[in-house]
């Protein structure tokens, strides 16, 4: 998970960072640096969109679900069988 610090005053966009500290920091940083320590309008953080079982392509869905069905059938069966 990425998050980028987004200034609309200065038209900027931090490069990713993995952490919220780290992103916290680069806003710190730059209000410092250009802003004198305010708080310019428009800035935010920019975060990834979460994850949802919708973003898994279908055949993939499709494959994953069968893996399992046969997992699952295969250790029912050797369960019944010992």
């Amino acid at each position: 998970m990425s998050y980028q610090y987004r200034c609309d005053q200065c038209r900027t966009t931090s490069p990713p960072l993995a952490t919220r500290t780290g992103i916290g920091l680069e806003r710190d940083r730059h209000r410092d640096r250009f802003h004198g320590g305010h708080i310019p309008d428009g800035e935010r953080i920019l975060e990834p969109e979460p994850w949802r079982l919708a973003h898994i392509p279908p055949r993939q869905l499709l494959a994953g679900s069968i893996m399992l069905a046969v997992f699952v059938i295969a250790m029912v069966i050797r369960t019944l069988t010992l």
